[in-house]
């Protein structure tokens, strides 16, 4: 059985996060994926902050999302965050940045789903 993406990997329409500093991240529908991959680059100096990944039932949901990763940003550097991945059906997926990014650099983050 091949193995896919929802997305073409390292392309823009991967992105939910895209140099930035602070903010929530555009959402990514998923919910034909078996899993959620994400990865987090960083640019500049990023010596504090904490990006959330998050998911819910609805693409608009109004109330808090359930999480499924907490990056904290000054960890990227050492390369000992940032990336992840979890089994199972989320239907909508975004970034979000909780606390802002400090020390002048910025971050991407960058969703995908795995198809069967």
């Amino acid at each position: 059985m091949a193995v896919g993406h929802a997305y073409q990997p390292g392309s823009d329409a991967e992105k939910s996060l895209d140099a930035a500093t602070s903010g929530t991240g555009t959402v990514k529908a998923l919910n034909h994926c078996r899993m959620v991959e994400w990865r987090t680059d960083y640019s500049g100096t990023v010596s504090g902050g904490t990006i959330i990944i998050e998911y819910a039932h609805a693409a608009d949901y109004p109330q808090t999302w359930s999480q499924l990763a907490s990056i904290a940003a000054a960890n990227l550097a050492a390369g000992t965050d940032g990336f992840g991945v979890t089994d199972g059906l989320r239907p909508f997926v975004r970034a979000r940045i909780s606390a802002t990014i400090t020390g002048g650099g910025n971050v991407t983050v960058r969703l995908n789903g795995v198809l069967d």
